[in-house]
């Protein structure tokens, strides 16, 4: 861990993966961590959730702006 990296995760904080991806911590409450994660393919998104069940859509993450109304804020 980076010296100037911080102890715990917040909300916003960001993570870059050596391929490329990103990660943006979402939420934390009750010891979890509800991030947004970016997949370098469909084919690593897909082996990442075979195991899960799909449980619809999530309206309130649906309707947020698209990453282009974010690349250009300061971090």
């Amino acid at each position: 861990m980076e010296s100037d990296e911080p102890a715990t995760p917040q909300k916003g904080h960001q993570y870059e993966r050596a391929d490329g991806s990103i990660e943006v911590v979402f939420a934390v409450a009750d010891g979890r961590v509800l991030t947004f994660r970016e997949y370098p393919d469909v084919e690593s998104f897909t082996r990442d959730v075979e195991a899960a069940t799909y449980a619809g859509e999530n309206r309130a993450v649906s309707e947020l702006p698209g990453v282009e109304a974010f690349r250009d804020l300061d971090l």
